[in-house]
């Protein structure tokens, strides 16, 4: 099949023709330039600027009708990147379109705005006050459109990480929503320091609402409100989209879009049909299966996975027999060194994301398929966060824990009600201390310091309400309802489960 690759830059949309060009186009231009390999079209979410834009002769395309061109010009892959600030209204409605055409291209995704994680906003935020540097007795307060949906915490959040400077010189207040520009003008009077307000549009394009609702004329403007206050105003009338840091980021959101996207997988603990739904449908959708292993024959998790493959055929016949795909897919090893060796491990987590960011560059998701749940003593969580940070996409599906999978086994509820459950890895230099905590205990990773582990169990009055379980789900698996049932075959997989005051 031909790829035929193209990004779709969306924007809410501008009737200034100076924001237009400078601040819209301006961004445009940029990913354009980085990414030569894509064709790059333009639409708006707004309606109203399309159709005021329309009246003027320039036409604009909106979101249904650019992917349509794009569709029957014979693209296949469409990134639609938006240069929207927060995950709001707008945004909500575009996710909503884009989900309607996914079935039109043999690949659809749609980008993230501007502010999501929290380093976003440290950066953002950093990036704005560098811009304006206040001297004493001035301040700067930020003009954010604001909204009553929901994702106004947003300006919320933003005042907040301001709130924290010693010497308060920059704020942020809203159009719409809270907070808003008189709230900040009675605390600035209340303190009585401040001779000057600059007032900048913190919003992408310096259009109407910075033109009039900021530096109008009118009585109600902010400028004319902070002077009636008796303060010198002075107002900047460009967006953010003109700056060339807020560009760069958004050239780095772009880039994360075009992206593969990261996925730790949980797959349980040894039986395939232990693997979620989701888990199965992620795992369709990875080009590259990235299976964890500490020597050339441990890859159980890869076995888990085929396993799975086969219930599913079996389950639904034929035509589901390689329904992940798991025969089109590259498999990436990734060798764990089992060392307490701290910079040797460290030096081995940064070989791994090398070698899996050179995937999600190319445009590929990597699944990694981890044992258990991911969020639990998982190789996984080694290498997300590095991956998160090189400004990549991460997603973590969670799954069946090995020790909620043994208690299932063993037929036993690991606490009930308000009583507390304590997962302990076996060997832990305070396990002895954390066995004396009230609630049911979990010792993982029992396997060579079973010796131990039973001793100390005997010495505290636990050993005989005790129960085992050695790889749960696989074919070795091996259940010990009481310790003394023990065959003394060594396992790495060993779970022991302690009811709360040795009551079931």
């Amino acid at each position: 099949m031909d790829i035929k690759k193209g990004i779709l830059a969306v924007s809410f949309g501008s009737t200034c023709d100076r924001a237009r060009e400078e601040e819209i186009e301006g961004i445009e231009k940029d990913w354009t330039k980085a990414f030569p390999e894509y064709t790059l079209r333009r639409a708006f979410t707004s309606n109203i600027v399309c159709e005021r834009l329309k009246e003027r002769g320039i036409h604009v395309q909106k979101v249904p009708e650019a992917l349509e061109d794009f569709r029957k010009e014979g693209y296949t892959h469409i990134w639609v990147q938006p240069t929207h600030l927060i995950r709001g209204e707008e945004y909500d409605r575009l996710r909503g379109e884009i989900t309607k055409w996914e079935d039109r291209f043999s690949f659809l995704k749609l980008g993230e705005p501007l502010l999501v994680q929290e380093e976003d906003y440290d950066t953002v935020v950093t990036i704005m006050k560098e811009r304006f540097l206040m001297r004493e007795g001035e301040v700067c307060i930020f003009m954010g459109h604001g909204t009553y949906h929901q994702a106004n915490r947003v300006y919320e959040k933003i005042e907040k990480l301001l709130e924290k400077e010693d010497e308060r010189k920059y704020y942020m207040a809203t159009v719409e929503g809270i907070p808003s520009l008189e709230d900040i003008l009675a605390l600035l009077d209340r303190e009585g320091k401040v001779r000057k307000v600059t007032l900048v549009p913190f919003m992408l394009v310096a259009g109407e609402h910075a033109i009039k609702d900021m530096a109008g004329e009118e009585e109600t403007s902010w400028k004319n409100r902070c002077r009636s206050h008796g303060y010198e105003v002075e107002c900047f009338l460009q967006g953010m989209g003109s700056y060339e840091e807020i560009r760069s980021f958004y050239r780095r959101k772009c880039r994360k879009c075009l992206g593969g996207i990261f996925y730790g997988i949980s797959v349980g603990p040894g039986a395939g049909g232990n693997l979620t739904l989701d888990a199965v449908a992620r795992i369709r959708k990875c080009e590259v299966l990235a299976v964890p292993r500490t020597g050339s024959e441990h890859t159980i998790a890869l076995s888990i996975v085929q396993r799975a493959g086969k219930q599913l055929d079996e389950m639904f016949g034929d035509g589901y027999g390689d329904y992940m795909g798991l025969e089109d897919k590259e498999v990436l090893y990734l060798d764990f060194l089992m060392t307490k060796d701290d910079k040797a491990r460290k030096r081995i987590y940064s070989q791994l994301v090398k070698k899996i960011t050179a995937f999600l560059e190319a445009g590929k998701n990597v699944g990694m398929i981890v044992l258990g749940d991911v969020t639990i003593y998982a190789t996984v969580s080694y290498l997300s966060e590095p991956i998160r940070r090189a400004g990549f996409e991460v997603t973590l599906l969670p799954g069946v824990s090995s020790f909620c999978a043994c208690g299932a086994v063993l037929g036993k509820s690991l606490t009930t009600m308000s009583k507390p459950l304590h997962i302990i890895p076996a060997g832990y230099e305070g396990m002895q201390e954390s066995l004396e905590l009230p609630g049911s205990k979990v010792l993982m990773k029992s396997g060579k310091n079973l010796p131990e582990t039973k001793r100390i169990l005997k010495e505290m009055g636990l050993y005989e309400r005790a129960s085992m379980v050695k790889d749960c789900g696989m074919d070795s698996e091996e259940i010990c309802w009481g310790l003394d049932e023990d065959t003394e075959r060594n396992s790495y997989f060993t779970t022991i489960v302690i009811p709360e005051n040795g009551k079931e």
